[in-house]
């Protein structure tokens, strides 16, 4: 398939995800007995295999957003106007939500976010694009709707002078330090700005003490120092905060600020007064800075040696049932890092207790002192991002990795072996293959509270409470749903299996790996129908044998129309007879 790539393949499992099937020993007819009975798919893959699911990117040269499947294969795009600024993300209603480039020239520029329906139709169109302020790199949708935005401000280098900024460290009439902004959408394109927060509202500053601000910096962390890092930087971009992600539990805002070298939490249970200042809100501090990590030069209480982060993307909590919950991933760049230009994946775990405050002892860095986890490639400058890039836990406790540079994803284990592999072909022909980040996406479910309990009719039977059906004709089996969800893309899973293995509740469930067919989707009507022939060699099999017997099962991607985000059909049984 375009674009896939193995590397460290294990055997039996890149080439199955394929959609390959290895080749029947005779072609003659097979007979198949079909019934419905209680089975389910084992929902976690193996750590030494991919992460089942569809990937969504779009490259930062191109107007098209994408989401493929294991195989590299394009399940399904929606086309645009506008390039991105940067971030794209699939909603569990199935919309898309992405950000747009419509202005702007220094990294990460946007100005736009969008919301479009699994058709294309756009829904939303918000820009937040003028000559006083500028979305861009990244957006967050909150549960009640509302959507996170980083934006630049634009003040004057007089500003930034009078609170206390090195003239120095001035090129041009512009400074652009980043602020907050949370927008609750209305009709196609209104918005209205519903809380804010300013880094211009958090300064310290120790250079000149009769401009505002002065202080000492190594007294206040929860402060930002107006200079630092101590250089010019690009038509004003000061902070260049390229990441933001909400954590639910503490109501709390994370943030990657790639000039300072730094992640940042704020507190969101704030008003917009409140974040303004320095009191309020849960953590009782308005919107000083709760917890900062990476560089401890930036607030004086380290040196150069102890720099830990180098022009880092995609901060994240990790989520809830995921390996390390709690935790936060970092896309490390390793721009300017003293030990060469190679990246790492690192996973930290602060010190946080069930209230969301952070454990800090004044005068030292903000800890931890050693991550949890790392991925560093075997040889460490084989894998190298200088600028964008992201990463993903996933269900099964590998990482997914986006090598934005090149337009590389891969996925490694916990022990940091590659079990996946994807470059990107977008835009195809000559033309960079950018790519922000990727992400990848299938619910968490029970799939035991989905089997059925008891076996239909031969030949026919229901999937996840539809109608179904399976029919076969001399050499082919066609699995079929009825009464879907309109338009939701799906995939038939399968395992083969010898015998079956009876678990609690009488369900019975695979135990080798899951493979998965071929992308399809539901048409208007709900229907959705995928043809097994094993007279095609793309699709036949050496090892159907008497007695055989196939599991199958129908994964949709919309939570909204089951029980606890669940997208997963009933099991249905398939024999293989002489």
């Amino acid at each position: 398939m375009q674009g896939l790539h193995a590397k460290n393949e294990v055997p039996g499992t890149l080439r199955e995800r394929r959609g390959f099937v290895p080749a029947m020993q005779n072609s003659t007819l097979v007979r198949f007995l079909v019934l419905l009975v209680p089975a389910c798919l084992a929902r976690v893959s193996p750590a030494q295999t991919p992460w089942e699911g569809l990937t969504l990117f779009q490259p930062l040269s191109s107007t098209t957003t994408y989401l493929i499947d294991n195989s590299g294969a394009v399940f399904h795009s929606w086309s645009g106007t506008n390039e991105p600024g940067n971030s794209v993300y699939l909603l569990d209603n199935n919309e898309l939500l992405r950000t747009l480039h419509l202005q702007g020239t220094v990294g990460g520029s946007g100005g736009g976010v969008q919301r479009v329906a699994w058709d294309g139709t756009l829904l939303w169109n918000f820009q937040y694009a003028t000559s006083a302020h500028l979305q861009h790199h990244d957006v967050a949708m909150l549960p009640n709707g509302n959507v996170l935005m980083i934006a630049w401000e634009y003040l004057t280098s007089a500003q930034a002078i009078a609170a206390g900024r090195n003239p120095a460290f001035l090129v041009g009439p512009t400074f652009a330090p980043d602020h907050i902004i949370e927008v609750q959408p209305s009709g196609s394109s209104g918005g209205t700005i519903v809380w804010e927060w300013h880094v211009w509202d958090h300064l310290i500053q120790d250079f000149d003490a009769s401009k505002a601000n002065f202080g000492v910096v190594a007294n206040h962390p929860e402060l930002i120092d107006l200079n630092y890092p101590p250089q010019t930087v690009q038509q004003g971009d000061w902070n260049h905060v390229n990441s933001i992600t909400y954590n639910e539990t503490f109501d709390q805002i994370l943030l990657s600020s790639h000039n300072q070298n730094e992640i940042w939490v704020i507190d969101h249970s704030t008003t917009s007064a409140e974040a303004a200042g320095h009191s309020g809100g849960n953590s009782g501090r308005g919107g000083d800075l709760l917890y900062r990590w990476g560089n401890p030069q930036a607030y004086d209480a380290g040196t150069a040696a102890d720099k830990k982060l180098f022009g880092q993307h995609n901060a994240q909590w990790i989520d809830a049932g995921l390996p390390g919950a709690g935790d936060i991933l970092v896309f490390n760049n390793g721009l300017n890092r003293p030990q060469g230009a190679f990246s790492t994946i690192e996973q930290i775990t602060p010190a946080v207790d069930a209230q969301g405050n952070y454990a800090h002892t004044p005068g030292t860095a903000f800890g931890p002192a050693q991550v949890s986890w790392n991925y560093t490639a075997a040889v460490p400058t084989s894998f190298y991002s200088s600028n964008i890039s992201g990463t993903q836990r996933l269900a099964n406790g590998n990482t997914l990795i986006c090598e934005g540079t090149t337009g590389l994803f891969f996925e490694v284990t916990a022990a940091g072996q590659t079990v996946w592999q994807y470059q990107n072909p977008f835009p195809t022909g000559a033309g960079s293959k950018r790519v922000f980040r990727c992400t990848r996406y299938r619910p968490c479910l029970t799939p035991e509270s989905f089997c059925v309990t008891s076996p239909n009719s031969v030949g026919s039977g229901a999937l996840m409470g539809w109608s179904g059906s399976v029919s076969h004709s001399a050499n082919a089996l066609v699995l079929a749903i009825s009464g879907a969800p309109n338009l939701k893309p799906g995939l038939f899973l399968f395992s083969p299996v010898a015998t079956q293995l009876p678990l609690s509740n009488g369900f019975l469930c695979v135990g080798p790996p899951v493979r998965r067919l071929p992308g399809v989707q539901t048409s208007g009507t709900g229907n959705a129908a995928y043809a097994l022939d094993f007279t095609n060699p793309t699709l036949s099999s050496s090892v159907i044998s008497a007695g055989q017997t196939w599991r199958f099962q129908f994964w949709y991607r919309d939570p909204s129309m089951a029980p606890a985000g669940a997208d997963l059909s009933n099991g249905l049984s398939v024999t293989f007879c002489n």
